[in-house]
């Protein structure tokens, strides 16, 4: 759980300074007030001490974040009764429903909800006259209520969000550690299975020339020359997973690996008449890592496109600076990212993480499986990422493609 410490702190000392406020500018009756607001302050001072001094188990505590936003609204419906305000000021409660949004959840901002809104009937009622007949008292609590219901939804649907982004982030981190031990053991196993691998192949050459006038035997050797030229080029990438780990660190400008990239790609996409279009910014993306390893990384998931789209599809290649958060608005762009869309065959729902795992390939034994998960680990090896988007089958595939700005 992170540390919400501060957000509960300011939330708390904004709202003390409004209700501190109210009282100072509405209460009338002079002979209490000195008293009262002595009461207010230490009340409120002590909530600030509390939440500053507390162990962050506490406040994470589900009895604590009620209490802390029912108490608020106990002390509002107080000091609207003391100063007996205006009916404007019913917008307190507002504030003190919308922050029940830091506790992310549904059910406790439920819950300080239905008393915020008896204490509020409390405030409003008088012995003599009750509660009051206006129709504008009776219009505030229905929205008061709306507001309720519709931050319940929020803090529910926030939860749900966060979750969801902790689950990935979980899986994102797995896989990052299998790709870091499998590029790490990647080059001693790849180098002990090459030299009996050559072996099998030049035996198979040998048999071959023998067999001239045997073709059964002709068919089978040819078979086998076939697996092991399929194994070589699996041990080719996984030679390549080790030398992720040996990246150079230079600065470069992005666009450089991606014309190399689309300039290695064009004479598939010419054969197979695939249209592979591409724009890029004109001015320079500056980065920095390993060149090479990032033309590598962007020809497997153009080549991976590419072999998803039928003869005469589209794959196209745009390079853009992320839009970020407001902050980044007024600044330089924080990410350069890459975009590959393609109109193919698309991935299904609960393949969009797996197709990133090592050996995981949904072409049968025409793939490897590494060619993505190569890709992954350059990009997080530059401290950067790959998302991978789809509609689902037969309505093509998006790769988004990040690395810092430096």
């Amino acid at each position: 759980m992170p540390d919400r410490r501060g957000s509960y702190f300011a939330f708390q000392g904004l709202l003390m300074a409004v209700l501190c406020l109210i009282f100072v500018y509405q209460c009338r009756d002079v002979s209490e007030w000195a008293a009262r607001l002595s009461f207010l302050t230490i009340v409120f001072g002590s909530s600030l001490v509390f939440i500053k001094m507390a162990p962050i188990g506490i406040l994470s505590r589900w009895y604590f974040q009620a209490g802390l936003f029912v108490g608020d609204a106990l002390l509002a419906s107080i000091i609207l009764h003391w100063t007996n305000s205006d009916s404007e000021l019913y917008l307190i409660y507002f504030l003190i429903i919308f922050g029940t949004a830091l506790t992310r959840s549904w059910l406790q901002s439920f819950l300080v909800a239905l008393i915020t809104s008896g204490l509020y009937l409390l405030s409003a009622w008088r012995p003599v006259q009750g509660l009051p007949h206006e129709t504008a008292f009776w219009l505030r609590m229905h929205f008061l209520w709306i507001s309720s219901v519709l931050m319940a939804i929020l803090s529910h649907d926030t939860r749900r969000t966060q979750t969801e982004a902790e689950r990935r982030y979980q899986d994102r981190l797995v896989q990052f550690e299998r790709l870091a031990a499998l590029g790490q053991m990647a080059g001693e196993v790849a180098h002990r299975i090459k030299g009996p691998l050559t072996t099998i192949m030049v035996n198979a050459e040998v048999l071959a020339r023998r067999a001239l006038n045997f073709p059964e035997a002709q068919k089978d050797l040819d078979q086998i020359r076939d697996e092991v030229g399929h194994c070589r080029e699996i041990l080719k990438r996984l030679l390549d997973l080790g030398r992720i780990e040996e990246m150079d660190d230079v600065r470069f400008d992005l666009r450089e690996p991606i014309q190399l990239a689309l300039a290695a790609m064009e004479p598939i996409a010419r054969q197979r008449a695939i249209r592979l279009e591409a724009a890029v910014l004109s001015q320079s993306l500056p980065a920095r890592g390993d060149p090479s390893l990032m033309q590598e990384a962007i020809v497997a998931v153009l080549y991976n496109a590419l072999d998803a789209v039928k003869d005469r599809g589209c794959v196209r290649l745009k390079a853009l600076a992320a839009a970020g958060p407001w902050r980044h608005f007024f600044s330089s762009p924080r990410v350069w990212q890459i975009i590959v869309e393609d109109d193919g065959r698309g991935i299904e729902a609960q393949n969009l993480d797996r197709i990133f795992h090592p050996f995981f390939t949904t072409k049968g034994e025409a793939g490897s499986g590494l060619g993505l998960s190569a890709a992954l680990r350059i990009f997080q090896k530059h401290r950067g990422g790959i998302e991978a988007f789809s509609d689902g089958p037969g309505r093509g595939a998006r790769f988004v493609l990040t690395i810092p700005r430096r």
